[in-house]
């Protein structure tokens, strides 16, 4: 009930945003209706998009992937302990996610590939990529501990059942929430970093500081940023619906690797 009511105030909050952008943008002649229909089919054609694709991730991975799992996964919990496990499949996830997807994203940058670039006339400063990887590196940590931390104080026990894995109807309505709730969070925690002069000079600004980002610096940003604004929108969704340990972990590692391809 908790996720259901949450997710309708991030519904009402989306469709003000869009009014209030629209009403800013648009006049009352057809030109202005048109940019309004644009704006409605965009942010709906992303949320289908972004739901269906995470969907089937999903469910490829607790159909294929989870049940031949679930008996070493027990076994490794059994040894090491629920804690020790979490962190590591947290860690490991999200060093798939942000990592490998980064470096996949990175190469045309690191080989100077022309092609595709949005910003043509700017070309990546290695050595300042190479002084950025210190705060890339801790931040990766924090993050990775944070979700830790949280998952392993919020979540159910039922979360940590490895043999009952999610249905179909519990991913759809986990995986419609999660991207809500991520996407409004985001939004006004970053809205708020951008309008808020002190948060701006004393903690947002450092993310800004690239202004032709590459895929590691995603993350390259405050410590406190990395949490209140990367992390948190990140897991938020999957704490409210109680969602299961293995579905959050496809959920990371997606969501990492998306928000460096974004960069």
């Amino acid at each position: 009930p908790v996720a259901i009511l949450v997710s309708l105030i991030a519904c009402a909050e989306l469709a003000l945003a869009l009014f209030s952008s629209s009403a800013a943008m648009a006049s009352s002649t057809a030109a202005g209706r048109c940019v309004q229909w644009d704006m409605l089919s965009h942010i709906l054609g992303h949320l289908v998009f972004s739901v269906t694709g995470l969907l089937l991730v999903e469910m490829l991975c607790m159909e294929l992937l989870l049940p031949a799992s679930a008996p070493t996964i027990e076994a490794l919990e059994a040894t090491m302990g629920r804690a020790r496990l979490v962190a590591g499949i947290t860690t490991l996830v999200s060093a798939v996610g942000f990592w490998g997807a980064g470096m996949l994203f990175a190469v045309p940058a690191l080989l100077r590939v022309e092609w595709g670039k949005l910003q043509i006339k700017r070309c990546l400063d290695k050595g300042a990529l190479l002084r950025a990887m210190p705060l890339v590196v801790v931040n990766f940590f924090l993050g990775a501990a944070t979700v830790t931390v949280a998952l392993l104080a919020l979540l159910p026990d039922r979360s940590f059942d490895w043999r009952a894995l999610p249905s179909m109807p519990r991913l759809a309505r986990d995986v419609l929430v999660w991207i809500l709730i991520s996407d409004v969070v985001f939004f006004y925690v970053h809205r708020w970093m951008h309008r808020n002069k002190t948060m701006y000079v004393m903690v947002h600004k450092v993310h800004h500081t690239w202004s032709a980002p590459v895929s590691f610096v995603a993350i390259y940003c405050h410590p406190l940023e990395q949490v209140v604004a990367n992390t948190a929108p990140l897991i938020i969704g999957p704490l409210l619906c109680g969602s299961h340990m293995a579905a959050v972990a496809v959920y990371i590692l997606i969501g990492l690797g998306q928000g460096a391809a974004a960069h």
